[in-house]
Order: structure tokens, then sequence, then C-alpha cells
């Protein structure tokens, strides 16, 4: 423990030091009362004081009430020595602030344990600061990440607010949402994705300077406050260094993760002028950033006040649509490349809203993947479609399979297999009739996993796709491991086939490497004679693609399966 002696008398005052540091107290020493003051004002001072009250100059009593005067200042316990022993004046020492005193000439025993018991009383005091600065911590700081909290973050903005109209500066909120962070948690736990998210946070403070604040809002949301922008393209160039810090992979559990952002900026004082409202409007230009395909950040307009507005309409109404048999299925047709025979089909939902029309899955399938309906919109597919197959085969059709596309969110949820599983018996359906399209992310999240899901479903007889293949992460090596029978190119590659030698380059390869491992060749998005010819050149098996047919409802893909679609297709 430190302590400070203040003590004019030179004999006193070394019999003083002798005692003090016998005990165990590391001392600074003064002469004077002056002295004792200066060291008292170092930002080290020790908390343990022991005065005498009478000296030349600045007293003890003085010393006390200055010291008590100083607000902010950390508790110091101060004892007094003094000679004399009227009660009035030990009555008057305390009145100045001191805590105890000591009558001289001191017995060094009754010293001794009026410093125990003043030592206790700061080893108390500093235990109290400790504890409320750690419930101050939690109050407003985020335990996982250590980052300001939802409130810290609002005091912050709001600091940052009146000096922006103080100087009439521009400042940039920004709202940013992990993409499919739920599926890591679905995955590979809890505890992966809360290493994930610290991992986050220290990537996402790289990208920002000493006085912007981050913080984190929740689950996997985050946001940032840039003050003193110069301009909307500083705070554009924040959220593009934001998205590049998340590209590169992380390493969590022996897993190798890739995660992306969605970023929604609102800007003071075009797009607000208060928290909650700059708060509000970047959190709808993220999600209008999740609509236009994710990892990417959207910059606030008007005209998306109307449309969040517009989207708790649609998942209101999207919640009641299957009770109320508003959606429907539409089929498109999936032809072999060298016969023109149709050999299966993909089934694809529509929303027949009762005031919005017939509505495209991209209107609805992400307010449906974000809110946990698409796992009930998919069971419902699932049925229809299998119910559908089967209507076709009673009425003379061809035996073909018809697809269904499974969300990453779905293919994650165990009631997959089940569903499935349903499916197949309600309807009468052979497993083979069935094909599940599953996308790149859904597989490359976790693989092993990924892997044992894909034997349990092939094990039940249904064929197994890999959609829009070269969209996403996946390499030609996870065709490899993972028992699918079918490939399908994404349609961004077919786009250019014949002017983009990468392109072609690329689909070339896939064709190779999935024969080499027998497995079927699906090109998708075909929609000119080029484009087929090219395909033809490459060996691949089967297309489908506007240059056969949209897709069309149930009536009218019967009626193309009457058609003779080899002449369409120039076979």
């Amino acid at each position: 423990m430190r302590a400070l002696v203040a003590e004019d008398d030179p004999i006193s005052r070394r019999l003083l030091e002798a005692m003090l540091v016998k005990w165990g107290y590391e001392l600074i020493v003064a002469s004077s009362g002056e002295e004792a003051w200066r060291l008292l004002q170092e930002e080290d001072a020790p908390r343990l004081v022991i005065l005498d009250w009478m000296m030349p100059g600045m007293d003890g009593v003085q010393i006390c009430r200055e010291i008590r005067k100083q607000e902010g200042r950390p508790y110091t316990y101060i004892v007094l020595l003094t000679a004399k022993n009227e009660k009035q004046d030990a009555v008057e020492g305390l009145h100045a602030g001191a805590d105890d005193y000591v009558a001289k000439p001191f017995n060094p025993q009754e010293l001794k344990v009026r410093l125990r018991a003043g030592k206790r009383v700061l080893d108390l005091q500093s235990e109290l600061l400790a504890a409320r600065a750690e419930l101050q911590e939690r109050a407003t700081h985020d335990s996982l990440t250590g980052l300001p909290n939802r409130l810290l973050f609002a005091d912050r903005l709001n600091q940052c607010l009146a000096a922006a109209r103080r100087r009439k500066d521009l400042l940039a909120v920004m709202f940013l949402d992990l993409d499919r962070f739920k599926l890591i948690n679905d995955t590979l736990g809890h505890n992966a994705g809360d290493q994930l998210l610290r991992k986050v946070a220290d990537r996402l403070k790289t990208c920002l300077r000493e006085g912007d604040t981050l913080a984190r809002m929740g689950g996997d949301e985050f946001t940032i406050t840039l003050a003193d922008m110069q301009s909307e393209r500083d705070a554009v160039a924040v959220a593009q260094r934001a998205l590049d810090a998340l590209t590169d992979q992380f390493l969590i559990a022996g897993h190798e993760l890739f995660i992306s952002t969605s970023i929604g900026i609102s800007l003071f004082p075009a797009h607000g002028s208060d928290v909650e409202t700059l708060v509000k409007n970047a959190d709808a230009a993220m999600y209008r950033a999740k609509e236009q395909g994710r990892n990417c950040y959207k910059v606030f307009s008007g005209s998306l006040n109307v449309d969040a507005t517009a989207r708790v309409r649609l998942e209101s109404g999207l919640r009641k649509a299957i009770d109320k048999d508003q959606l429907v299925l539409h089929y498109q047709p999936r032809v072999d490349i060298r016969s023109g025979r149709i050999t299966g089909g993909e089934a694809l939902v529509r929303w027949q809203h009762p005031e919005l029309g017939l509505l495209p899955p991209d209107q609805f399938i992400p307010v449906a993947e974000e809110t946990g309906l698409i796992v009930g919109l998919t069971e419902w597919v699932l049925r229809t479609a299998c119910d559908q197959n089967m209507a076709w085969q009673r009425a003379g059709h061809p035996i073909m399979d018809v697809a269904v596309n499974v969300s990453a969110r779905h293919f994650q949820n165990a009631s997959l297999l089940t569903a499935v599983e349903n499916a197949l018996h309600s309807s009468g359906l052979a497993a083979e009739c069935l094909c599940l399209e599953l996308t790149e992310n859904a597989l490359t999240l976790n693989p092993e996993a990924a892997a044992g899901v894909l034997r349990d479903l092939k094990s039940m007889g249904v064929r197994l796709a890999i959609d829009d293949f070269g969209a996403g992460r996946a390499s030609l090596n996870y065709l490899k491991r993972f028992p699918v029978d079918v490939v399908k190119i994404d349609r961004s590659f077919v786009r250019d086939l014949t002017t983009d030698p990468n392109d072609a380059a690329i689909a070339g390869a896939v064709v190779a490497m999935a024969h080499s491992l027998k497995l079927k060749v699906v090109a998708e998005g075909v929609e000119t004679l080029e484009q087929l010819d090219f395909l033809r050149s490459l060996n691949c098996d089967e297309m489908q693609g506007y240059f056969v047919s949209r897709p069309v409802r149930p009536a009218a893909f019967a009626d193309l399966l009457m058609e003779p679609v080899a002449a369409v297709i120039g076979s």
C-alpha cells in the first residue's frame, strides 16, 4: 500500500517513516503542507494520506479541505496526527474531511490499527468502483464482441449529430447484416457462430477511423457511425472496405467459412436528423441491398420508405398465402439436347396475390428465407409437385422427374427428410421421379454435414442436383465429395457462352469433369440457337431456358409433353 506522510518535525517524520516501512508501506514523504499538496496533485498520488495537523504555512486541516473540494478524484483516506486533545478539535478535523485522527504522542499500535482500517476502506472503495465500472461496461457494451451496444451507439450518434449540426457537417450511418448467418449457427452450432461474430467485429474495426463508432445491435447486425464526412463517396468507400474485409475466408472450429454482408447507408441531414430515423432508413437500405443479391451496399432513397411498408405487408400476406391457397406452381421443361425429348421439369412457385396479381419468386422468396417461412413454403411445393407429376403419369404422359428447389435454410433443417418422405408417400410417386436442386452455398457452408444429408436423401432414391454451379464458392473438386446426379451450369456462363472465351472454358471444364464422374450436365438459361449449338459441341446433356419454353402452368406443360420438341430445337 502506498502512503504519503506530511510532517514538518524531522524527528517525528523519521520515526513515522521507519515504522511505516517496517509495516510494509511504500512511502512518499513531505516536510511541509505545500510540498504535500503538490505531491497530491500528481496523477498517481497515494490514496492513503497521513497529515500532521499543525504545520507552518498550509496545515493538515487546510489540505483536507482542498482534497475534498476536488470532484472526480479517487477517494483518499486521510488520517490527522494532532497534539490537540480537545474533543472539539477532533470534530473540526473530521468536518474538514479527515477520516480518522491519532493523538500525539501516538501509540504505534494504535496508529497501525487505524491505518489498517483505512486500507480496508480503500480496498472496499476499489472493489465498489470496479463493480460499478463492470456494470457500466455491461450496460453499454456487447458482452460477446466488446463493441458498444445499441444504447451506447445511440448516445454516441446523438453526440455526433449535435456536433454535425454545429459545424454543418455530413454524417453517415451504416447498418450491416451478415448474409445467411443463421445457417452457420444451424450447421456448426452457436459457439462457432459466436467465434465468427468476434472475428467479423475485428475485421470491421480495421475499416474505420479512430473517431468512428462500430456497434453490435444484436444477433448478426452491426452499425457504424461515420462523422465528418466530406461527401457520400466517403461513406461508400468505407462500405466497400467493409465488404472487402469480409471476403477472405474465416477459419472457425476447423472449418473454412466464407460469408458476406449487406450494407445500408443513410446520411445526415439528407435522410434524417435524429437517431431513430437515420437507423431506420439505413436498415431499409440494407434490406434493399439484400433484395439486390446480397454482398453489396445501398444508399437510402425516399422510395425505400414505401418499399419498407410494402415489405411488411408482403410478409404478413405471405404467412397466410399457403392456408388461403394462393400459391401456384409453374413448370419449366428440361430437354435432352440430342433428341429434343422433354426429360423433366422444374417446379417454380408463384404467388397469386389478391391485390398485386401473380408475383414471381424473386419478389417474395427472399422474404420467406429471412423470416423462416421458406420451410413451410418448400414443403408445400414438394407435396404439390409430387402430386402433379403423379397426375401426369396417370394421364399417360411419359415418366420423368420433377425438380424442386431446396433453399440453404431448409437444407439445414431437420424436417427436410421427413418432408420428402411424406410428399412421396402421400402422392405415391416413385422416389426417382423427384429431383432436389440445391445451391452451392447450401453445400459448401459445412461440406461434411452436407455430404451426410445428401447421403440420407440419396438412400431414399431421389435424384440430386447442384443448381447454379459456378456462381458460388464451390470448386469442381466438390463434385467428387457429394453423391449428386446432376450439375446445372449457371445461366451467367451460358449467357455469354458464344462471346466470352472464359465462360466457354468454364462451361467446357464443368461438362468434362462432370462426365468423368458420370454426372449429367444441364445448361440453364438457354435462349438462342447459337448457345444451343455451342452446348452441343461441348457434349452437354440437357438444357432448359426460354429457347424451349418459359415456365408454364400444369395444363400447358402437359401440352408440351405432346409436342415434337425435337423439331423446335432443330435436332
